[in-house]
C-alpha cells in the first residue's frame, strides 16, 4: 500500500484542536506504513480552509487513491477513524 497524505485543519489552540493533534500523532505511531501529515490552523491560513471547503474544525482529510475522505472531530475513536480511512493499525499497544 502506498503512502497516505493526511491534512488536519484546526482553529487555534483549543482543547479540541489539541486532542485532534494528539490523536493524529497516535494514529501515525500505530500505522504500519508512512503517513505524510500536515496541520493547518485556519485562523492563520483562512484561504487554505476555503480552498479545502472546511466547514467545521477539527477536520481530517485523507488523500485517498479513489477519493478524499474526511473525518470531523477530535479523532477520539482511533479504531473507527482507521476503519473509515481504510488504514491498518500495527498490532502494538501505544
Amino acid at each position: 500500500m502506498g503512502q497516505f497524505s493526511l491534512r488536519l485543519y484546526i482553529a487555534g489552540d483549543t482543547p479540541a484542536s489539541q486532542r485532534a493533534r494528539e490523536n493524529l500523532q497516535r494514529l501515525c505511531e500505530r500505522h504500519p506504513f508512512p503517513i505524510d501529515t500536515v496541520v493547518i490552523d485556519i485562523l492563520r491560513e483562512p484561504s487554505r480552509a476555503n480552498e479545502a471547503r472546511i466547514l467545521a474544525t477539527p477536520t481530517l482529510i485523507c488523500e485517498h487513491p479513489t477519493r478524499a475522505k474526511r473525518v470531523i472531530g477530535d479523532l477520539g475513536d482511533l479504531e473507527k477513524v482507521v476503519e473509515f480511512l481504510g488504514l491498518q493499525q500495527r498490532d502494538v499497544e501505544p
